[in-house]
């Protein structure tokens, strides 16, 4: 239910004593062509009319356009998409794109043509010239969609490119924007020492939420730890403590063994639902197939209901949003601490937590209808794992050996890399494949 048939081969791969060079990504950017076209493929003379007794039209989810051909509104429309990191599936057929958010927010874009009329008038026009451009939320925050939905019809009418003009800090901390930054740190102030010592009871609260057998409320933890590990909210001091408390490093406060207790706990917490996929209260699944959860003989108990995979996609996720916030925030700060945390660790370094973030790399190729109502890895999380599994091999020798050892006849998880590289429209994917082959690859290419 949870992962593809055709899951990711053992990140080890075989031993042997003649090395295979991965192809360097000068070979991957040969095909600009392909590259450059748009995927979306509009024939510009098959666009269907409005169906006839169909809802009204949102004027806020609506735009008409007359300047352009409905090829070249599919063109904007799909560069909109890539450069907002946003997943998508084109049926040019319907002519739908069925597009989800990084916050799993799944919604629907349509083209029409205007309606012809045989005797024009100025109470009713021909406007069979025209594109209508409709774009429907199917589910998620309406709060996260509309601000999509601005920009989406902004650039189908050409008024802008489709890029997120926001500064980081005034996106929100599950957004791209702040992932895909430059890497330059907030010019916060110096975080009130309050704020510091405060930390081990907000952990303590997103601990308890965490808990809670309510969905929302389980969100809103999670929410917490992914905003105390972006240092674009929390100020980079107060990042870095809690990166440390989220990755198991052992607290050094007044109550030491009460906040040693909840860092456990927490880490545990999101060790299991990133390697094992399953929250407190599941079990975890025996079958990894997804052709099973269309089987009605399966037990309820070993198959959530789809609401639940629904939510523990969402919360998948965001964990793995706060792996990646804590392994960069070490990383850029102090990274002396994260090679001490993961030459200590047992559960980051194992062969399992590996496997299973290399796995989230076939999310890259994988399409939102796949991805809907489970708890499978997207393009979204594909960038997520990319990330966190660069840092983890830059900073363990371990890890490296496990992801790309120089002396193994096969790579998958760089084979993976360059694939989504060379294939995806998701600009933050793109970018950190490119960056985690040349990194990941470093020892193999001068082997």
């Amino acid at each position: 239910l949870y992962r593809s048939s055709n899951a990711m081969p053992d990140v080890c791969g075989s031993n042997s004593t003649n090395p295979s060079r991965p192809a360097l990504l000068q070979d991957i950017r040969l095909d600009l062509g392909k590259k450059l076209a748009t995927p979306w493929n509009v024939n510009d003379n098959s666009l269907r009319p409005v169906p006839m007794f169909y809802p009204p039209l949102d004027p806020r989810c609506t735009a008409m356009i007359t300047d352009s051909s409905p090829s070249g509104v599919a063109f904007r429309i799909s560069d909109c998409l890539k450069k907002r990191s946003i997943s998508v599936e084109y049926d040019e057929e319907t002519n739908v794109a069925s597009c989800m958010s990084i916050d799993r927010v799944h919604f629907n874009i349509n083209l029409y043509r205007g309606n012809r009329r045989k005797i024009a008038s100025d109470f009713s026009p021909d406007l069979a010239h025209a594109i209508i451009v409709e774009i429907v939320r199917v589910r998620g925050s309406t709060i996260s969609f509309h601000p999509h939905n601005r920009a989406i019809l902004n650039a189908a009418m050409g008024q802008s490119s489709g890029e997120d003009e926001r500064r980081p800090i005034h996106t929100g901390p599950c957004e791209f924007p702040r992932f895909i930054s430059d890497g330059k740190e907030p010019q916060t102030k110096r975080r009130a020492s309050t704020s510091i010592i405060s930390l081990p009871h907000a952990l303590e609260r997103a601990l308890t939420l965490l808990k809670k057998d309510r969905i929302d409320v389980q969100v809103l933890g999670m929410e917490s730890l992914v905003s105390l590990t972006d240092s674009f909210s929390s100020g980079v001091e107060l990042s870095v403590l809690s990166s440390k408390a989220v990755l198991g490093a052992s607290g050094t406060g007044e109550d030491a063994d009460t906040e040693c207790m909840v860092r456990e706990e927490m880490h545990e917490y999101l060790v299991q639902l990133l390697q094992n996929r399953v929250l407190p209260g599941d079990e975890k699944l025996d079958c990894f197939d997804i052709s099973c959860q269309n089987e009605n003989e399966q037990s309820s108990k070993k198959h959530p209901h789809v609401d639940d995979a629904y939510h523990g996609g969402v919360m998948r996720s965001m964990a793995l949003r706060v792996l990646a916030n804590a392994l960069s925030s070490l990383s850029k700060n102090e990274r002396d601490s994260l090679v001490m945390i993961l030459e200590s660790s047992s559960s980051l370094t194992s062969r399992g937590f590996i496997q299973a973030l290399s796995e989230d790399l076939i999310g890259g190729t994988r399409l939102p209808a796949v991805v809907a109502g489970t708890r499978l890895a997207s393009a979204h999380e594909a960038a997520l794992a990319t990330r966190c599994l660069r840092i983890l091999a830059d900073a363990s020798p371990a890890v490296q050996l496990l992801v790309a050892n120089p002396k193994a006849a096969k790579h998958p998880t760089l084979d993976v890399m360059s694939k989504n590289y060379e294939t995806t429209r998701h600009d933050a994917l793109e970018d950190e494949s490119q960056h985690g082959f040349s990194v990941l690859s470093r020892e193999i290419r001068t082997c």
